[in-house]
């Protein structure tokens, strides 16, 4: 990187240096330090990784939510059953408290006062050490 701002650089020079009518001791100068300079160009390749063993566990949910909201709170199945149609979907993820967590979806429900609404809860697992976070995905229904 610091070659090719030096290179860069010399030939701003060099350019410059050109327009203004150089003496032949100052072009030469300018020539030899253009010789050392080396030019590298590196091909490097990048890979995405898919992970094939998700991580994430379907718990079942059984916070506060479910008997505050109990005349709204359905499961998935029930919502095909009665044909439901989905008005909207979000997640709430990142907490390590299923409270806090649950704080976080009454919060946005009360705020969109939807007719019905579904959770799916997960566990996120990072790697072997045993510690999660939870995931919660939210389907608004009308």
């Amino acid at each position: 990187m610091k070659k090719t701002l030096v290179t860069l650089t010399l030939l701003a020079l060099a350019a410059n240096a050109s327009a203004n009518t150089l003496d032949q001791r100052e072009a030469a100068q300018v020539d030899q330090e253009m010789e050392q300079l080396v030019s590298v160009t590196e091909e490097t390749e990048f890979f995405i990784t898919i992970d094939e063993d998700a991580s994430f566990e379907l718990i079942e949910y059984r916070g506060f939510i479910k008997e505050m909201f109990s005349e709204i709170y359905i499961n998935r199945h029930q919502a095909r059953d009665l044909q439901l149609e989905k008005a909207s979907k979000f997640y709430v993820y990142g907490e390590t408290d299923i409270d806090v967590l649950s704080r976080k979806i009454a919060d946005r429900i009360e705020q969109d006062k939807p007719v019905f609404f579904s959770v799916d809860l997960y566990r996120d697992y990072h790697g072997d050490s045993g510690d999660f976070n939870y995931v919660a995905r939210v389907i608004e229904y009308k």
